[in-house]
């Protein structure tokens, strides 16, 4: 899956042509997660919940604020 061109901006110490969502999706969605505007967190809020509760939770990339703002939007 191709990640939509306006998420560039995120993922400026990687070569963005060639990040696949399908392969480092923790990676992509802790990004997310953690910068995202509401352009991206549209797109994110079409994943599984448990999917982003799990990212939220394991996630070394995510501070301790935005892993609270997860767990509270999506439930413990």
């Amino acid at each position: 899956m191709r990640l939509p061109k306006e998420f560039k901006k995120y993922f400026w110490d990687v070569d963005f042509n060639k990040l696949s969502y399908k392969k480092y999706p923790k990676f992509v969605l802790s990004r997310i997660m953690q910068y995202g505007d509401l352009f991206a967190l549209k797109w994110l809020m079409k994943m599984p919940k448990r999917t982003i509760l799990g990212v939220a939770r394991t996630s070394r990339e995510i501070d301790d604020k935005t892993k609270n703002y997860w767990e509270t939007v999506y439930g413990r």
